[in-house]
């Protein structure tokens, strides 16, 4: 029932995917543009001197290699073994070599390499606060929507809340900076632990390591904003109420999100190349916006709140099934 409401709600409010992923395209047009401003000077000769490297060419003939090796049965073939060190591959120690060569060359020019970094972990930083921002705009709308079925336009909600949703934004941010660098530092881990044993077998633990973990992250804190939003709590207090709404529907939405996360990678993929980048935008905003609407259902529930899924019915998350629609929304006040 959350979920087909959820997906009731985002085809009620499906403007709010284009207002989004025209948002974040401009975002990420402006923040492009001044990383490269910034990085241009500071990288153009450590960059110059890795592309005669030819690394990607390297990477690619090394990972075609692993799914050769898978198609003989991890048996390598003559053809492709390295005489002088038998068991290891011709594109193995090429990837070596190449490793060491760029390894020289980021000792020569470390000191531009730690300032780009450092720009790009702003840009980053900063461009996220700015998607935080977003998100808080999408959930207050879809909140005066199924509270009232009410309308409020994209930029001057964002305006209005500007401040309210800057708070929100920096404190999610900077709790996440520290949980992410975690979940990739574990996921990271085990998929070299693991390529020990099978290179390709180690990138599929890394890959769904990291897909299990985002999951969890975000249905761990998937009531933290729909509270501030709703209720009108501090910071604090939403976050309380957060792992309140975590202890009942963890479970639920841990499934949902590695569904969703799944399923928008292989559409985001297939999209994107079939309309040259434009449509993973779209595909991405959908996906959000799904999954805010999803979270503030959970909301409704949680608190006991009477919602519209759409505009025609209201649903009362304190009966269950077909009770659970009233027909005549404006005959039964909120």
């Amino acid at each position: 029932m959350i979920t087909k409401d959820s997906f009731s709600i985002l085809i009620s409010k499906y403007s709010l995917v284009y207002k989004i992923a025209i948002a974040l395209f401009v975002a990420l047009l402006i923040f492009g543009i001044i990383g490269y401003a910034i990085l241009t000077p500071t990288l153009s000769t450590f960059v110059k001197e890795l592309k005669t490297l030819n690394l990607d060419d390297t990477i690619k003939e090394y990972l075609l290699s692993i799914f050769k090796g898978v198609a003989d049965n991890d048996l390598p073939s003559d053809e492709v073994t390295n005489p002088q060190n038998p068991g290891m591959t011709q594109e193995y120690q090429n990837l070596v070599q190449g490793m060491r060569d760029a390894l020289a060359i980021f000792k020569q020019n470390l000191g531009a390499i730690w300032g780009g970094i450092v720009a790009i972990i702003i840009l980053i930083i900063l461009f996220a606060i700015f998607y935080y921002i977003c998100l808080y705009t999408v959930t207050d709308i879809m909140n005066a929507f199924m509270s009232s079925d009410s309308e409020y336009g994209f930029t001057s909600n964002l305006v209005a809340n500007l401040s309210r949703s800057i708070r929100f934004a920096l404190a999610y941010v900077g709790l996440s900076l520290v949980i992410l660098a975690f979940i990739f530092a574990l996921s990271l881990g085990l998929g070299f632990l693991f390529s020990a044993w099978n290179n390709l077998i180690g990138i599929i633990i890394s890959y769904f390591t990291l897909l299990v973990l985002l999951s969890v992250k975000r249905a761990l804190f998937a009531g933290w904003m729909p509270a501030y939003v709703v209720s009108d709590m501090t910071l604090k207090e939403s976050l309380v109420a957060n792992f309140k709404i975590a202890q009942k529907y963890f479970k639920d939405s841990l499934g949902m999100y590695l569904m969703l996360y799944l399923f928008a990678l292989i559409l985001a993929a297939v999209v994107g190349v079939l309309t040259l980048g434009i449509g993973f935008m779209i595909v991405v905003s959908m996906c959000t916006v799904f999954a805010q609407a999803f979270d503030l259902v959970n909301y409704y529930h949680y608190s006991g709140k009477k919602y519209y899924k759409d505009v025609q019915h209201v649903v009362d998350p304190t009966k269950k099934y077909k009770d659970a629609v009233l027909d005549n929304p404006l005959d039964n006040s909120l």
